[in-house]
């Protein structure tokens, strides 16, 4: 006998690392599930999406005071991502975190617990005037990782579709008609209809992928007016970043700028360099993307919609008595977007409030069934 759960179909729109897991986490559930997605895990050069050009690296970056959520959904990621270190899919990683001197930057220590080997790091550790800690954390290799995802939901006979969505009222038109929809759009909430969230902004990344055995995860900002990362992943790969361009659209690549961060880069960790040197750096590309942040927060709540059979441009016909007709229902949209630069070390987290959200709108609309009946 099929359970409650199984019965409900979800519509998740969107194919980064957010809709995947939230997909993967709701098969592994019990429900239907069908991915929308303008851009597919496969679209590895596509800068129309944050998710393939991501260090995808975990370092929380807010305090609990700031983001409670945050804290959790990181907490329960890097649980889950450690169980795909010995098949090799995630690596573990030594990780050094430099800051300007500010206690407020040492975020309350809360995830001293979470991240083993946590301690702060003495001052002969630190450029002047700058403070820091010291952690075991990992990370996975960005566009490998959702194609995994990806490949993992097909095995289970999930289809993930490629099409362009203009209007949220669109995605409720699947499999014949649909009361649930995920919208993991990132960037695209503010432009599908019905969405319309001006909140959202992008954070342009600018970073330079390279070739290198360096095993160390370096984060540093002890520099106000020059910060760099150095994110080592699965494959001898490295990650080389360090700008966060707010309400920045611009995806052309800056020469000036990928140098800047090779000798920011290099001056931290001279081991990604053959000979300690610029010309000793073996670049495979540069990459620019947009993170999908948004302005107010991430958004993970639901929202019930009411649907016009036909969409939105069905003729509604008003009865004398005010009475609408014309096929109208209710629709849930559960949002998962805005996190910005955290997506993969937030994206299980966010996967277990989506699907207990999802769950709390299949528990309510059978109890709209039942009353009618």
């Amino acid at each position: 006998m099929l359970s409650a759960r199984s019965k409900h179909k979800v519509v998740v729109l969107g194919a980064g690392v957010i809709g995947l897991t939230c997909a993967l986490s709701l098969v592994e559930r019990g429900y239907i599930v069908h991915v929308i997605a303008r851009d597919l895990p496969e679209d590895t050069d596509s800068q129309s999406f944050a998710s393939p050009w991501a260090g995808a690296n975990i370092c929380p970056f807010k305090s609990i005071e700031d983001g409670p959520r945050e804290a959790n959904w990181e907490t329960a990621t890097y649980k889950k991502i450690s169980e795909f270190i010995p098949s090799g899919l995630a690596i573990a990683l030594k990780g050094t975190r430099r800051f300007v001197r500010t206690e407020e930057e040492f975020l309350g220590h809360w995830y001293k617990d979470v991240m083993p080997n946590y301690r702060r790091l003495e001052k002969s550790e630190c450029p002047e005037g700058a403070l820091g800690v010291s952690f075991d954390t990992l990370s996975v290799n960005a566009p490998k990782y959702c194609q995994y995802l990806a490949n993992e939901l097909r095995r289970k006979g999930v289809t993930i579709e490629r099409r362009y969505v203009r209007d949220i009222e669109e995605v409720f038109g699947c499999f014949g008609g649909v009361g649930m929809v995920v919208n993991a759009t990132g960037l695209g909430a503010k432009s599908i209809a019905g969405v319309d969230d001006q909140a959202v902004r992008p954070i342009r990344g600018q970073t330079v992928l390279i070739k290198s055995d360096c095993l160390r995860c370096t984060m540093d900002s002890s520099d106000p007016n020059s910060s760099a990362y150095i994110i080592p992943r699965p494959g001898g790969e490295v990650i080389c970043g360090g700008s966060y361009g707010v309400d920045d659209w611009d995806l052309s690549v800056s020469p000036s700028h990928a140098t800047r961060i090779l000798s920011h880069c290099l001056r931290l960790d001279p081991s990604i360099s053959r000979d300690g040197t610029l010309e000793g750096i073996e670049i495979i590309r540069d990459n620019v993307g947009l993170r999908p942040s948004r302005s107010s927060g991430p958004r993970v709540e639901s929202e019930t919609i009411k649907l016009e059979a036909g969409g939105r441009e069905s003729p509604i016909r008003v009865t004398k008595t005010g009475e609408r007709r014309g096929g109208e229902r209710e629709g849930t949209v559960v949002h998962a977007y805005g996190v910005g630069p955290a997506g993969y070390q937030q994206s299980w987290g966010i996967a277990e409030d989506v699907v207990g959200l999802v769950e709390e709108a299949a528990r309510t609309s059978g109890k709209k069934r039942e009353s009618k009946l």
